[in-house]
Parts: C-alpha cells; sequence; structure tokens
C-alpha cells in the first residue's frame, strides 16, 4: 500500500479513536472498555474516511486502480471541480 493511504489511514484512525476517548474520559468512563471502543469507533470510521480522502486528494490514481464505490465517485467529483491552485514551473516564462 503506498505511503500517503497509510500516513491517511494513520491520521484519520489516531484522530477519530483520540476524540472518542476524550469525549469517553469527560464523560466519567475510565476504564479498559473505554479504549477498546474508541480503537474499534477509530478503525471502523477512521479507515473508511481516509481512502475517501486520499481519494479525493489522488482522484485521477484511484480511477486506474478501480475504486468505483459511491464515496469514492463523490469525492473524485468534488476533486476534480475544485483542482486548486496550478503551480508554475520557474523554468518556464
Amino acid at each position: 500500500m503506498p505511503h500517503l493511504r497509510l500516513i491517511l489511514i494513520h491520521l484519520w484512525v489516531g484522530s477519530i479513536a483520540g476524540a472518542v476517548v476524550i469525549a469517553g474520559l469527560s464523560l466519567g468512563y475510565v476504564g479498559l472498555p473505554t479504549f477498546l471502543w474508541a480503537g474499534i469507533i477509530g478503525v471502523l470510521l477512521g479507515v473508511p474516511a481516509a481512502l475517501t480522502n486520499w481519494v479525493y486528494l489522488r482522484p485521477r490514481r484511484s480511477q486506474q486502480q478501480g475504486w468505483t464505490w459511491a464515496p469514492a465517485r463523490w469525492a473524485r467529483r468534488k476533486a476534480l471541480e475544485h483542482p486548486g491552485p496550478q503551480i508554475q514551473d520557474p523554468a518556464r516564462p
């Protein structure tokens, strides 16, 4: 699996799990189940979110690899509508 996808998956899973841990601890649930649920929720929500984020960042590459599920099509359409700033090559006038 390429590096960008791995980085995105770790960031999304860790962020969601961390938010769930903070919410659980602030509600007074101090114990092992809080951390287990945070890990489960982080993986279940973080992996699809990270992969959708990757499709948004690399729309053409994801299409070459055959990502055709509905969230991927939506993210690809949004990415191609807003391609971002065009970077000028300093060697070309």
